[in-house]
């Protein structure tokens, strides 16, 4: 069998938002625009080196579908950044 958190050889499925400033917030959405998980930056990383990670699943911890998702990160001070992902097999 294999460790927690492996699937497969290929290692743990996740991704990492990375040069976040203090305090972000990172919203997630499905392609229809639901809420599906809200990601919160570990305090006491400074600026630059800020990273958070998403082990692809859902508030309500469900493994991910494949297909396109939204995010939004909120930065207190500093404003909001929109982007798009696409989780494939």
């Amino acid at each position: 069998p294999l460790p927690p958190g492996i699937n497969s050889g290929r290692g743990t499925r996740k991704i990492t938002f990375i040069h976040l400033p203090p305090k972000s917030t990172i919203y997630i959405f499905d392609a229809a625009g639901q809420l599906i998980r809200k990601l919160t930056m570990p305090p006491g990383q400074d600026i630059g080196n800020g990273a958070v990670d998403w082990d692809l699943r859902t508030t309500a911890n469900l493994s991910v579908a494949y297909g396109v998702y939204f995010y939004l990160v909120d930065a207190p001070g500093i404003g909001q950044k929109y982007g798009k992902l696409a989780i494939i097999k």
